[in-house]
């Protein structure tokens, strides 16, 4: 099964790694190859936890065999530094832009991505500068950012394997 996610953490003085001591995860969006999607509060200032959202979101990681994501490895970082186990393999799609690129100077942002490629965009008129931190702006506006974020990172993955000629589902289960 193929799982695109992205996370999003609270920061502390320009430190987004989840080793400064104070950042917590905040919340993890997903949408798989089979249909399920979900976006799971972990910390928010006026939300409360999803219920289980540990559980809802290994027992996902447990039967995916490939997971996606816009720079994968920040996401990947966080959630075992959070305690999750993933073993499987990886699609970056910020990664397979720069090879895309092949040398020249080209933006790789995932905005910047999916204008390239004539994907569905991210909402980045929804956060005006990340003015305060995600965990403090309203939940409503950040769960419409980050399930945007993972249907335009899942798009870019499929145009991207497109262009090199790779059936994601049939590599995932490799």
């Amino acid at each position: 099964m193929i799982t695109c996610l992205d996370i999003e953490n609270t920061f502390s003085k320009k430190d987004s790694t989840p080793y400064s001591g104070s950042n917590q995860l905040v919340s993890v969006g997903y949408k798989t190859s089979i249909g399920n999607e979900n976006y799971l509060c972990f910390y928010h200032s006026e939300k409360k936890p999803t219920p289980n959202n540990f559980s809802l979101l290994q027992s996902v990681l447990h039967s995916t065999t490939l997971l996606v994501g816009h720079n994968i490895k920040y996401d990947l970082q966080w959630l075992l530094h959070c305690g999750f186990t993933y073993d499987g393999q990886v699609w970056d799609t910020m990664g397979i832009e720069y090879l895309l690129a092949r040398g020249m100077n080209r933006e790789i942002s995932l905005d910047a991505s999916c204008k390239r490629r004539a994907v569905q965009q991210k909402k980045t008129g929804l956060i005006n500068n990340w003015e305060v931190g995600p965990d403090e702006m309203s939940w409503t506006i950040l769960e419409e950012y980050g399930k945007q974020d993972v249907d335009s990172t899942y798009d870019l993955a499929m145009v991207q394997a497109e262009l090199l000629d790779i059936d994601l589902k049939e590599w995932a289960t490799q």
